[in-house]
């Protein structure tokens, strides 16, 4: 296959995202890849992420490439996991404690640095509505923020996300239980639970 029709594939493979790491991966030269970038148009999007014009907005897609160490959690895990109506308002993420999220702040998204265990519980790949690969936790542990964070959360959001879990055919009690165990949550997810079910 010719290097033209490579770039072309990953362009569209990509949703009209490409990565200078992916074409790097195909053997294909950093200048010749920079060519192709000028002579279609594309946006620079952050560092070695590039989008075409017709491609639409993923902007989760671009902070999970742009930052390969967070995850997304707390209501924008609950989207990601369809347990929410809505797009949320913030851009929520958990990152390893220790790692330099000032620049995400300053873009106004919400961030949770955590212990490298916890960090870890529920960490899987979800996919945007545009139909990108993230890093976000899976839906037990989104209900697990949830409850931690209650304080924090709209009682509407909280309602509708323990209620469209509750209705899921795919939920795992057990590993919510785990979870919540983790979190020190057992007692209260026992509460929530025995009134759902």
């Amino acid at each position: 296959m010719r290097k033209i029709d490579q770039l072309d594939a990953l362009l569209q493979m990509g949703n009209g995202y490409i990565l200078i790491s992916d074409a790097l991966a195909l053997d294909i030269s950093a200048p010749y890849f920079y060519d192709f970038v000028s002579k279609n148009s594309l946006k620079r999007v952050g560092r070695g992420l590039y989008k075409s014009d017709d491609a639409w907005e993923d902007e989760l897609y671009a902070i999970s490439i742009l930052n390969q160490r967070v995850c997304f959690s707390h209501e924008t895990a609950l989207f990601l996991n369809d347990l929410m109506e809505r797009e949320p308002f913030e851009i929520t993420v958990s990152a390893p404690r220790g790692y330099n999220a000032s620049h995400l702040r300053k873009r106004k998204i919400r961030v949770f640095q955590l212990h490298k265990e916890q960090y870890l519980i529920g960490k899987t790949s979800l996919e945007t509505p545009i139909g990108h690969k993230v890093a976000a936790y899976d839906k037990e542990r989104a209900i697990c923020d949830l409850l931690a964070n209650k304080a924090n959360t709209d009682i509407q959001i909280f309602q509708t996300a323990f209620k469209l879990y509750i209705e899921r055919t795919d939920k795992n009690i057990p590993l919510l239980m785990r979870y919540a165990r983790a979190f020190n949550l057992e007692g209260e997810m026992r509460k929530y639970m025995e009134v759902l079910l």
